[in-house]
């Protein structure tokens, strides 16, 4: 019998006897830091975002882990970074259990401002059109966007980049849709109507200029001699490639 189906059957001998005898048990687990009151203004993180609990009940069949929760109002807390203190007065739990340890007791709490601000967004791109092309212009459509986070990421930002655009071998002007590059964090673009952003690529035909030596000259239609001095030309021609 293996190691770990040893250790299922004396947990189950130890633990039916202690159930049927209504004998206090331990429990350890983590539980989320969570806040209430929190003004919609600001954004809530906290170090670490959960906490262990060691708790003695003996409700373990209504005793449900996942319902228990640590507590913290923030309903007047201001910016900036906190430390608190938690206790058993933190913690939530919907039956009676006894609090034995709460680790870490102390925990940092960081509370920020949200912001509004808006940037142009820029492409970015890669790769060359094909010989005898050019890359016109790249417009993205729409050009800004609005977004909501904290303080600390938008104010570093000055625009927003998409991925990169593909130019290889293009030797027509296309419209296509673009993904953003956003900063990480909790940031939310708040642009109304805006289902998707998308790039309108020109690609424009390289000129080229091409020489003729010593093209020939000759009259045609007419009734008497004529001399033509010189009677060659160079010519320049200039177009589009084809």
């Amino acid at each position: 019998i293996s190691f770990k189906v040893l250790a299922l059957v004396l947990a189950t001998f130890v633990w039916f006897p202690a159930r049927k005898s209504g004998e206090t048990i331990q429990m350890s687990f983590y539980a989320p830091v969570v806040f209430k009151n929190v003004s919609p203004a600001f954004q809530v993180n906290s170090d670490p975002p959960q906490i262990n609990i060691v708790v003695l009940t003996n409700s373990r069949e209504s005793f449900n882990p996942q319902e228990i929760q640590a507590v913290l109002d923030l309903k007047n807390a201001q910016e900036g970074t906190l430390s608190y203190v938690l206790t058993e007065s933190h913690i939530l739990s919907p039956v009676k259990v006894e609090i034995t340890r709460i680790h870490p007791s102390q925990i940092t709490v960081k509370i920020e401002e949200l912001i509004e601000k808006s940037f142009s967004i820029k492409p970015r791109y890669q790769g060359t059109p094909k010989r005898g092309y050019l890359l016109g212009d790249i417009k993205i459509v729409p050009d800004t966007l609005t977004m909501r986070g904290p303080r600390s990421i938008l104010e570093k930002l000055e625009y927003i980049s998409t991925h990169e655009i593909e130019l290889e071998d293009l030797r027509k002007s296309v419209s296509m849709r673009v993904e953003l590059e956003l900063p990480e964090g909790n940031v939310q673009i708040i642009n109304k109507n805006v289902d998707y952003y998308s790039a309108d690529v020109t690609i424009n035909s390289l000129p080229i200029r091409k020489r003729f030596d010593n093209i020939p000259v000759f009259l045609r239609n007419l009734d008497f001699v004529s001399i033509i001095n010189p009677n060659t030309f160079n010519i320049f021609v200039e177009g589009q490639y084809n």
